[in-house]
């Protein structure tokens, strides 16, 4: 028995190292294929059903959209909507009033305003869109029914015609505005001062909408602003006359006074604007042609050598007075109807008219403690200018 276990270890050791390997076997033939499954195509995949993602708004859709419910959260008073409205980061340029800095800041400012202006209302007269830009004349009233700093709540009514300037984000939110009223008219009003402004009435109807068409002819229009600065930059009334249309009429916001008709009273108006600034110098920062108008922003330097309404002359240098000029022209080129927004508490501040607003406090909507000057009616000594 042992030998025989010997011989099968032997055997399986000379096959283990080498020994003639026995035949590979033939691989298993395939299974038949069936001929009607082999010329039929693979099925398609599932249809995907997933609806396609809605196509993002235009800022022609979102702006109209934003602008609506900036008016619907002052009227409910809601600042925090209304400031959702605004980027994080948005600024807001006052021109005399109070700037904001982010969207923190503007809500905390509307806060105040609605606190000291319990019943304020606003309403749009005419807007202006091109790209991601749109220009709002509106109107706001209300009656102080709140204190505000050394101002004691006089339960008075207050209103102001206003021009805002805004640049939309992709997102159709506001990331830039610059804002023209008169605060020392609004301070008028709220000290009772004789020669205030009158309160404006809320429009009922819908605001005028202007929106740009992009053509070559609008786009010139922007030559009419250009042109009118060029001319009151060069110390020339004529001139300046000149580029009136005979039947034209004017209206400037802190005249507080009716608009100026035809080219006798223009010409009043240019002649002692000239007295007041003989040297100024007009700068264009921005300016579009929309729908037969043209609106520019615009910088004024210059030397305040004669009156300025209540204002004697200061002699003292203006630095930066911004201004804002919605004009339509006549077929003719000449200019038929102007619109002018300033704040005259901006003028005051910089030829030491007024302490810098830094200095006396923020009130509502313009400095705290504007003082005499500053509330007098602005056109008392001299008639509102034809331009600026």
């Amino acid at each position: 028995m042992r030998s025989i276990h010997w011989a099968l270890a032997t055997a399986s050791l000379l096959f283990a190292c080498g020994g003639e390997e026995p035949p590979a076997q033939a691989p298993a033939p395939p299974p038949p294929v069936d001929s009607a499954t082999a010329s039929a195509a693979p099925p398609p995949p599932p249809a995907d059903t997933t609806p396609p993602p809605p196509p993002k708004p235009t800022l022609a859709d979102l702006i109209p959209q934003t602008l609506k419910g900036i008016g619907d959260a002052f009227n409910a008073h809601d600042a925090s909507k209304l400031a959702g409205y605004y980027t994080e980061d948005c600024l807001v340029l006052g021109y005399g009033e109070p700037d904001a800095h982010g969207r923190d800041e503007l809500q905390k400012s509307l806060q105040g305003l609605f606190d000291t202006f319990s019943d304020a209302k606003t309403a749009g007269t005419r807007v202006w869109i091109k790209g991601n830009v749109a220009i709002t004349e509106l109107v706001w009233s209300g009656t102080m029914t709140g204190d505000f700093m050394a101002y004691k709540a006089t339960k008075k009514p207050v209103g102001q015609m206003r021009v805002h300037v805004l640049w939309f984000n992709d997102d159709g939110l506001v990331k830039e505005v610059h804002e023209y009223a008169d605060g020392a008219g609004l301070m008028a009003q709220i000290e009772g001062k004789p020669g205030a402004p009158p309160v404006p009435l809320l429009p009922t109807n819908a605001a005028e909408v202007h929106v740009a068409k992009g053509t070559p002819e609008e786009d010139k229009l922007v030559d009419v602003s250009k042109t009118m600065d060029d001319t009151f930059s060069k110390d020339d009334p004529k001139a300046a006359v000149a580029l009136m249309a005979d039947d034209g009429d004017d209206w400037i916001n802190i005249s507080r006074m009716p608009p100026v008709k035809g080219k006798k009273e223009m010409t009043k108006g240019i002649e002692g604007w000239f007295k007041t600034v003989p040297d100024q110098k007009w700068t264009v920062s921005n300016a579009w042609g929309i729908d037969g108008y043209s609106i520019s922003e615009a910088t004024l330097t210059g030397t305040q050598k004669g009156r300025m309404g209540p204002l004697p002359p200061s002699t003292k240098p203006i630095t930066a007075w911004h201004w804002l000029d919605i004009t339509q022209a006549n077929a003719d080129g000449k200019i038929a109807h102007h619109w002018g927004y300033a704040n005259l508490i901006e003028f005051m501040a910089e030829t030491g008219a007024l302490k810098h607003p830094e200095a006396k406090g923020a009130g509502p909507s313009g400095p705290k403690g504007a003082g005499k000057d500053a509330t007098a009616p602005a056109g008392k000594d001299a008639p509102a200018p034809a331009k600026k």
